[in-house]
C-alpha cells in the first residue's frame, strides 16, 4: 500500500512539473489573435487563464481592472534612451548616487548576499549593480498600472507571443497574492526592485526575509534573493570573471576581430597586442572571451568572458549590459573605464539615413529607427571592411560622409 501511494505521488509531481514547465517551452506561442477590439481580446484571454487553471473569479476581477493604454505603447515605439553612446549613456548610469549606495547596501546586506552566492554562486555587485541600474535601490519603480500594460503590449501586434504569457502570467502572480489590482511598475510590465517580469517572479520569486511574503516591490531581501535565482538559472559560472577593460595600443590591430561571434581564448587576443589594464587577466589564457568596442577603436575597449552573456539574457542592449557589467565590476573595486576621446554617435536623423543606405545596399540592418543596433553595427562593420576603413562597427561622420 505504501509503495502504491509512493508512486501516486511521484506521478503526480512529474505532471505538475511538465505542467509548468510547458508555460515557458511554449512561451512563443499566440495564445489568441492579436488586435482588434480590446474587450473581445480581453475576454478571449480570460478564457486561456481559467483553462490554465486560474480560478475564475480571480481572472474576472483582473480583467474588469484592465485597461488599454496608449501611453505604454507610445514608450514602447520610444525607447529613445538606446540612442545615446555608451560614453554618454555610462556617464548617467554610473554616478556618484549608485557607486556610493551600491557599496553600502552590499555592506548593509551583507549576511544575505553570502547566503545568496553560498546558494548561487552570484557576486554581491553583479545582483546590486542590477539593483541601481534598474529601480535607483527600488526609489524609482515605476507608476505604469502594471496589468494594464501588460494587457496593452499583449494586444498590440508588435510582440504579442511574449506579452500574453506574462499577462496571464500576472494573473496567477494576482491569484496567489503576489501582487494586487493596483500594483504599478515599468511601463514593460516589469515589477519590483529589480524589475522582473511576472513569468520569472512566478519561477525564481524568493521569501528572503522569512516573512511568509513575496514582495519584490517593499522586500530588498526578496529582491536580493529573486534576482540571484534568476541570475544563476540564466547561466552564470560561479568564481569566474564576466568583463574587464583591456588596452591596445598597436594603430594596426585588426579591429575586424571585434564584436559578438568572434570569440577567441585569451591567449589568442595577447598574441595579437591586447593587455589588460589591472596587468594580469582575470581569466585563464584558455578561457573564451570577446573583444567590446561600444564606442569604436578610440572609445572604452573591453574582454567580455562567458558571463557576460548573462548580461544579455537579462537585457539584450549592447549598451545597457556593457554599462551594466562595468558597474558591477566598479562596485567590485574595479576603476573607472580610461578617459579617451571616441568619435560621437551620429544624430537619429543621420542615423536613420545611414540605415536606409546601408539598406538600399542589401545590407541587413534590422528595423530602420535610428538606433545603432546589432544589426546596424554588423552593417557598418562590413561596410567598412568593403571600402577599407577600421573596421571596429562603429559609424563615423568620415563613413556617413563617404556614403552620404
Amino acid at each position: 500500500m505504501f509503495q502504491f501511494y509512493f508512486i501516486l505521488k511521484n506521478i503526480f509531481f512529474i505532471f505538475v512539473f511538465i505542467f509548468i514547465q510547458s508555460n515557458y517551452i511554449f512561451a512563443d506561442k499566440l495564445l489568441v489573435n492579436c488586435g482588434g477590439d480590446f474587450n473581445t481580446f480581453l475576454r478571449n484571454i480570460g478564457e486561456v487563464a481559467i483553462n490554465q487553471g486560474i480560478d475564475k473569479n480571480d481572472v474576472f476581477l483582473v480583467l474588469k481592472k484592465t485597461q488599454r493604454s496608449k501611453k505604454v505603447l507610445s514608450f514602447d515605439r520610444k525607447q529613445s534612451t538606446f540612442r545615446l553612446s555608451f560614453t554618454d549613456f555610462s556617464k548617467k548610469a554610473i554616478n556618484s548616487y549608485r557607486l556610493k549606495n551600491g557599496k553600502k547596501n552590499i555592506e548593509k546586506y551583507r549576511d544575505l548576499f553570502l547566503v545568496a552566492k553560498s546558494k548561487y554562486g552570484i557576486p554581491p555587485e553583479v545582483i546590486t549593480a542590477f539593483w541601481a541600474m534598474e529601480t535607483d535601490f527600488g526609489a524609482v519603480q515605476g507608476n505604469f498600472h502594471t496589468i494594464s500594460a501588460l494587457a496593452t503590449l499583449a494586444h498590440d501586434c508588435r510582440r504579442p507571443e511574449m506579452f500574453q504569457q506574462e499577462y496571464i502570467a500576472a494573473i496567477h502572480l494576482f491569484s496567489k497574492g503576489v501582487i494586487d489590482l493596483k500594483t504599478t511598475g515599468a511601463w514593460a510590465g516589469e515589477v519590483g526592485q529589480v524589475q522582473m517580469l511576472p513569468s520569472d517572479i512566478l519561477r525564481f520569486g524568493s521569501d528572503g526575509n522569512k516573512d511568509g511574503i513575496i514582495d519584490l516591490k517593499k522586500s530588498p531581501e526578496d529582491s536580493i534573493f529573486t534576482a540571484a535565482a534568476l541570475i544563476s538559472e540564466l547561466g552564470w559560472k560561479p568564481n569566474q570573471p564576466w568583463i574587464e577593460e583591456v588596452i591596445i595600443n598597436d594603430i594596426n590591430f585588426p579591429w575586424q576581430e571585434a564584436g559578438f561571434g568572434r570569440n577567441r581564448t585569451v591567449s589568442s587576443w595577447k598574441k595579437l597586442g591586447i593587455i589588460s589594464r589591472n596587468k594580469k587577466f582575470m581569466a585563464s589564457d584558455d578561457t573564451m572571451a570577446t573583444l567590446l568596442l561600444p564606442q569604436g577603436l578610440k572609445g572604452p575597449k573591453f574582454l567580455a568572458y562567458p558571463n557576460y552573456n548573462i548580461y544579455l539574457k537579462w537585457n539584450d542592449s549592447f549598451i545597457y549590459t556593457v554599462t551594466a557589467a562595468h558597474l558591477a565590476s566598479r562596485l567590485g573595486g574595479q576603476k573607472k573605464f580610461l578617459s579617451s576621446k571616441p568619435e560621437k554617435i551620429l544624430s537619429v536623423e543621420e542615423m536613420l539615413k545611414l540605415q536606409k543606405i546601408l539598406q538600399s545596399m542589401g545590407y541587413d540592418v534590422g528595423k530602420v529607427d535610428g538606433i545603432l543596433g546589432r544589426k546596424t553595427r554588423q552593417s557598418v562593420r562590413s561596410i567598412q571592411m568593403k571600402l577599407g576603413f577600421p573596421a571596429d562597427s562603429w559609424p563615423t561622420a568620415d563613413l556617413f560622409n563617404t556614403l552620404n
